[in-house]
């Protein structure tokens, strides 16, 4: 047999079809090779009726035999199926016609469990939308997360951005000998700039690495023996966790990997672009071709990577009929950033539209709580009140639409009140200035989408009406058959409060474990306004198209459920393009004839001083480990940690409700435990089965409490009169410890969860536990409800314990295991 061709049934890439023909019978070998649990593969075999066979290397795929039918033009085709399902056509010549898909939302949910229950009409997708239904926004979206991976790749090409030795070791990339020589010596060169840092091992390694460079463009066309693999390694980088659900920890690495790429700075030192017909990917390569012709082009021929940015987003989005978008900044409420943004967005965006047709606009985006993973970052103090400051003066700007709170929903987004006063002074200037919340992700803060409404009507002037409100996600609050849930429909219809909704980031980022409960259909027949959005639609792998399918066949909308849904796309369409015209008119007359630059510096320095410091977690006023420093212990390598999740991993007003069958399970297990073979480790809160555990451990177990950054004085107190030890996390958020768990345990050594209660926080630390490479043992009570669901997701991954299973034996067998190893 001879290789024929290939092709893909996802948008990332990790589902090949590898096609070979034999004289005129051709054969299909079916390969996952980004799925390395096997989970994947062997759940889609299952659902398709397929057998699984293993490949030279030992890995699982799919074989069979492709049939050749004559089509009525006597013309051969071959007609690839999945079951009952069409998915390609394939024509002798090479042509592969793409019928049918597999979106990332299913591939997801495939590889994270090992008992996949979907069926294939869920599974697989023929992608056809009916025209009157067809969604032509994408209202929720992120700046970073907006672009596919390989034009990613190609940008960084043609624009020769510089590449960190960092993620060429990270990435395990593989270099030429006359590539690896200048490196090192440049890192040679580097390293002596640091002499003095105070830095030292891993963190002056990481210093030096961050800052040594090679030309992107060179790593790729001077290493074309390499090229497939390494572009296989630096795409999968752009792209969250595939193998099963992420966190938000994985999300923060993901946009680290793209900031080398979108806020690339391009090397001193260019190279010839040449070799680009050799580049192994096809989508690479064909992006590369069509920058060299955008150098021909006068509009396009001095872009600089943000507007090559601007450029193929709206290429993309053109591509899936859609023509107004609205992205997420958090560029815009930085004073110097964001004006030479607008500055570059206004010399691009007539000629971008003039092409595409697309409409792209911002929404100011500024961060709920700091980001913390950027290690050299300091967020200052008052960070929101510089934000609301540059704010003032960019939403004269007709291309910015609105504001948006972002960033891991672990907080009340009521500790925000202040900033929505001052926002809303805004919209009494500019009524058409969108006021967009990322509510509702999660079940962690139900009063969340109360909350946000409260926020902004509470800060309206007398007579002042209820500013243009989206939220995004939507998807948790109270019950809406409840009061609170009754009131909250109430508020969201009574004030014209739109729902924007992003199904497959919210299964791929671990904020939705089964789909029988989702509210949309609710929200629909209740007459609320719901809208798609994407969230970012080339980290997830998925397109505007593969949503509303997801959204359709998935949640089973019907085609009035996707109408009302469109009625309410086009009313904010029109409006919004109305507003970006007014404001157009009148954003050129405050110019008067001064640039861009001139005009939003002097509208900033107006503002300067008339905002009073706007500040979160005042009462969080206690430096953990200055406080707490006689308590700080490193977690000790000769015992296995076992985490004990009962009482710290839910809200901050959700309350552990302690059952004595639990506390029985606890007792028994404390009793039976071997002190020298394991130590336990807990969240912040000290409440529930925690506190058991310490009011009867008698100094019998080290026991290791992991603390936010900050902590209060009645959290102060609490933590030295408890006697534990101390870990204290780079986390604000007692709900965001759960990544230093990831950090300190789950990704380092083998371990042991006992869950016994726990919501959001809890979810998200049983996934960094399932993620992470010490392959930790996780074990959840049977009467945890809410953490049941968590549990049948991973079906294959946690085991139950309760009254028919002891979780003292499963522990001490655990234990015993790791002994025999």
């Amino acid at each position: 047999m001879t290789f024929f061709n290939y092709f893909y049934l996802d948008n990332e890439k990790d589902i090949v079809v590898e096609l070979y023909k034999e004289k005129d019978r051709m054969y299909f070998r079916l390969k996952t090779p980004n799925h390395h649990s096997g989970n994947l593969i062997r759940n889609l075999a299952r659902v398709c009726g397929l057998e699984l066979s293993k490949d030279e290397e030992g890995l699982f795929c799919i074989k069979g035999e492709i049939p050749c039918f004559i089509d009525g033009n006597n013309e051969e085709v071959y007609i690839f199926r999945l079951k009952n399902i069409k998915t390609a056509e394939i024509f002798p010549d090479g042509r592969v016609d793409i019928k049918a898909s597999i979106p990332a939302i299913a591939k997801t949910l495939m590889s994270q469990t090992r008992d996949y229950k979907l069926d294939l009409s869920k599974t697989v997708f023929r992608t056809y939308v009916k025209k009157d239904v067809k969604f032509h926004s994408d209202l929720h979206t992120h700046m970073s997360g907006n672009i596919k991976a390989d034009i990613l790749i190609a940008l960084g090409i043609y624009h020769q951005i510089r590449y960190p030795l960092y993620y060429i070791k990270k990435l395990n990339l593989k270099l030429t000998d006359e590539q690896l020589a200048p490196l090192f010596s440049q890192r040679h060169r580097v390293e002596k700039q640091f002499v003095s840092s105070g830095l030292k091992g891993k963190y002056l390694d990481r210093k030096i690495d961050d800052n040594t460079f090679i030309n992107f463009a060179d790593l790729i066309l001077n290493n074309l023996n390499n090229a497939r693999e390494n572009i296989a390694k630096i795409r999968n980088s752009l792209v969250i966790l595939k193998d099963g659900q992420a966190v938000f920890t994985n999300l923060e690495k993901v946009y680290i990997y793209r900031y080398v790429f979108t806020k690339g700075v391009e090397s001193e030192e260019k190279i010839p672009l040449e070799y680009i017909d050799v580049i192994p990917d096809i989508d690479v390569r064909n992006a590369l071709y069509q920058m060299q012709k955008d150098k021909e082009n006068k509009a396009y021929c001095n872009n600089s990577i943000y507007q090559d940015m601007l450029l193929w987003i709206a290429r993309g989005y053109k591509k899936q009929g859609v023509y107004y978008v609205e992205i997420a900044d958090t560029t815009l409420v930085k004073k110097y950033e964001s004006v030479q943004m607008l500055e570059e967005v206004h010399a691009i965006m007539p000629e971008i539209f003039y092409e595409t047709g697309v409409m792209i606009r911002f929404l100011a985006a500024m961060r709920r709580i700091p980001l913390t993973i950027i290690k050299d970052q300091k967020t200052p103090a008052d960070y929101l009140s510089q934000n609301v400051q540059v704010l003032r003066a960019v939403a004269m700007d007709p291309y910015v639409a609105g504001c948006d709170f972002v960033g891991e929903e672990i907080n009340d987004i009521i500790t925000l009140k202040p900033v929505f006063k001052e926002i809303v002074k805004i919209c009494k200037k500019d009524p058409s200035f969108v006021i967009r919340v990322h509510a509702g992700e999660n079940d962690s803060q139900k009063d969340n989408i109360a909350h946000s409404i409260k926020c902004v009507k509470d800060s309206l002037e007398p007579g002042q009406k209820m500013p243009q409100m989206r939220l995004g996600h939507g998807l948790y609050t109270y019950s809406l058959r409840s009061k609170k849930g009754k009131a909250v429909l109430k508020e969201l219809k009574e004030n014209n409060i739109v729902l924007e909704f992003q199904l497959t980031s919210n299964v791929r980022l671990n904020n939705l474990n089964s789909l029988e409960n989702h509210p949309l259909k609710q929200y629909l027949h209740q007459g609320i306004s719901c809208v798609q959005g994407s969230d970012g639609a080339a980290l997830y792998g998925t397109n505007s198209i593969d949503e509303e399918l997801s959204l359709e066949k998935l949640l089973e909308l019907s085609h009035e459920d996707l109408l009302a849904m469109r009625n309410a796309e086009e009313k904010i369409i029109q409006f919004s393009k109305k507003a970006y015209s007014d404001k157009k008119w009148d954003f050129q007359t405050l110019c008067a004839g001064r640039s861009i630059e001139e005009t939003l510096l002097e509208e900033m320095d107006k503002e300067s001083g008339k905002i009073e410091d706007i500040s979160i977690n005042q009462s969080r006023k206690y430096d953990s480990y200055k406080e707490l420093r006689s308590q700080v212990r490193q977690l000790p390598w000769d015992r296995i940690p076992l985490i004990l999740m009962g009482g710290s991993f839910n809200t901050e007003k959700r309350v552990t409700r302690v059952k004595e069958e639990g506390l029985a399970l606890l007792k028994e297990l404390m009793d039976n435990l071997p002190p020298e073979e394991v130590f336990f480790v807990i969240g912040n809160k000290l409440s529930g089965y925690e506190k058991y555990l310490i009011d009867n451990n008698k100094g019998r177990f080290e026991i290791y409490a992991v603390v936010p950054s900050h902590i209060t004085e009645a959290e102060k107190k609490k933590l030295e009169a408890a006697g534990v030890f101390i870990r204290v996390s780079p986390e604000q958020e007692g709900m965001g410890i759960y990544k230093s768990f990831n950090y300190e345990i789950f990704e380092r050594r083998p371990s042991i969860v006992a869950a016994f209660d726990g919501n959001s926080a809890g979810a998200n630390l049983i996934q960094e536990a399932k993620n992470g490479k010490g392959r930790a043992k996780i074990l959840i009570w049977e009467k945890s409800r809410n953490l049941k669901t968590k549990a049948e997701s991973l079906e294959g991954y946690v085991s139950i314990f309760g009254e028919n299973e002891s979780l003292s034996k499963k522990v001490l067998k655990i234990i015993k295991a790791s002994e025999e190893k």
